[in-house]
Formats: C-alpha cells, structure tokens, sequence
C-alpha cells in the first residue's frame, strides 16, 4: 500500500508492517511503533542514497516488519561489489542512529527510556539484517560473494535457500517458546514472513536473470574491456544450461569437447545468448561451433 512519495520514490507499506503498526498501536504502543517505522524508513533509505552513488536509482522502497524492500522499475546490473555496498548500507546506518541515541541518551537531552529502545530497536535490526540469507542485506551481500563464483541465478537460490532454512528455524523455535511460554508469536510470525519473502526472491531470480543476459552486449560496449572466463562442455550440453554458469563483468568463452573429450571448436558468450533467444534454450552447443565453421 502506497503511503506517500518522498524526493520521487514511492513509499509502500508491506501488509505485514501495516499489521504490526496496528497491533502496537491497539497494545498502547503507537510511540514505540513510530519510532520502528522511522528506524526502518531511515534504513531503506540509506539503501537508496548509496544506490544512486553507483548510478542505480530506485523507485520505490517497501516497508516490511525486519527492514525493507528497495526496488527499481527498470533494470539494474547485478554488480556484486555494487550490490554489497547498497546491502552494507542499512546496517551500518542502524549502528550509526544507536550510536547517536547513545550520545543523546547521555546527555540528558531525551529521557533516557526512549533512547534505549531506539538503540534496541537499531541493533536488533542492523545485526539481524547481517544474517546471510535473502531477503535480508546479509544475504545480498552472500549472493554478490557467490554471483562471481557460480553465477548470479545460482547464488540467488543458494541464499534464497539459507533464507527459507532460518525461516523454518524460526518459526519453529517460535513455536517452542510459544509452548513454553517463552516466547510470543511475533517469532513464528516472522519465520512465516522471511519463508514467504525468500520464496519471493527465488521466483524473481530468473526473470531478473533473463533481463541481464539481454543486456550483456550492452555491458561489452560500455566497459570496453572485460576479463575473460572460460567455460569448458560437451557438444550436447544446451544453451539453457551454461548461461546459468555466466556470472557479472566476464566475457565468456566456451570450449566445446566432441565425444571423446577432445576439444571441437569453441563459442562465445554472445553467441550463446543469441541462441538462447533466438533458437531456444535446448540448443545443443555443437550447433553454434558448426555455424561458427560454416559461416568462416
């Protein structure tokens, strides 16, 4: 739900958010939940400045119960240094405002009481955010780790995985507590939340992969130069599967090998990401090294 736009970027509130605001709200909390919102407004919108530092301008950021969704309607290119850094970007901000809650807090400006709840409030979602799994900024930092070494759709669904796993871990430790009676049912909620958000990412991974494979020609010709990576694979292995192995800032060159393991030719990124959308995903890599000899 679309709240208001701040300097053009649309401010949503996620459902979940919207239901915890009015459940601390109905409890008597409404200052407490103020502050979460501003703590979690000032978060994204550390996320957006550092964004637009890179060239990467966002259009929208989603409020949600541990932090928040910054989005962008056009494409972004899944830089992995670019992306840690937007990622890197929230908590630090969070330990930032508890630093300064701390520095008011002390000097008797503010009661006391509200600057330990903001400085609670800032820690708990800084470090919470630095776990590494998706959708937190610990798992977009872990993926732009991985996206480098595995490609960028494969280390989407690893941490989107880590994502789902801790989420499970939580709701079901929340649920325990919750028997117990040590816990309330704001962990098994949250659990519940992460599992779906994770999901979320894991579906979005190949329609944003498919958007920056349209755009590696474009990546060639703006940088110029790019380092080489070589992939090696038999004929019969189709395009469909080695895109999956492209990852951010490399040129790719594939050698092909014949049935008896020997080198037959080779192809290059480009021309495997035409076949990929011209051809289709299941063309053999054998058929691009022949029309690579024919065409010569």
């Amino acid at each position: 739900m679309q709240i208001g736009r701040l300097g053009g970027i649309r401010i949503e509130l996620n459902p979940f958010f919207l239901l915890l605001m009015l459940l601390l709200g109905v409890m008597g909390y409404l200052p407490h939940g103020t502050i979460l919102f501003g703590t979690v407004l000032i978060h994204e919108l550390a996320h957006t400045i550092v964004a637009f530092a890179y060239g990467m301008p966002l259009s929208a950021i989603e409020l949600l119960p541990f932090g928040g969704v910054a989005r962008s309607e056009g494409f972004q290119n899944p830089d992995p240094l670019a992306e840690a850094m937007i990622a890197l970007a929230g908590p630090i901000t969070n330990g930032f405002l508890s630093l300064l809650a701390l520095a008011v807090g002390s000097s008797g400006v503010s009661p006391s009481f509200w600057c330990d709840y903001v400085i609670k409030a800032n820690c708990i979602m800084g470090l919470f955010n630095l776990v590494p799994a998706l959708p937190l900024d610990g798992g977009r930092i872990l993926r732009g780790y991985l996206a480098v070494r595995m490609g960028y759709r494969r280390a989407t669904v690893r941490a989107a995985h880590i994502g789902k796993v801790l989420a499970v871990c939580m709701g079901l430790a929340g649920g325990v507590g919750l028997y117990y009676g040590y816990s309330s049912v704001s962990l098994v909620g949250l659990g519940f939340f992460l599992f779906i958000a994770a999901g979320r990412e894991e579906k979005m991974a190949g329609y944003v992969f498919m958007r920056y494979l349209t755009r590696k020609k474009q990546e060639m010709e703006e940088m110029g130069v790019l380092p080489a990576e070589q992939l090696v694979a038999y004929g019969d292995v189709p395009v469909g599967d080695i895109v999956r192995y492209f990852v951010p800032k490399r040129y790719h060159i594939i050698l092909v090998m014949d049935e008896t393991g020997d080198i037959a030719g080779f192809t290059t990124e480009m021309e495997v990401v035409k076949s990929f959308f011209e051809l289709g995903i299941d063309t053999p890599l054998h058929a691009l090294v022949r029309y690579r000899y024919h065409a010569g």
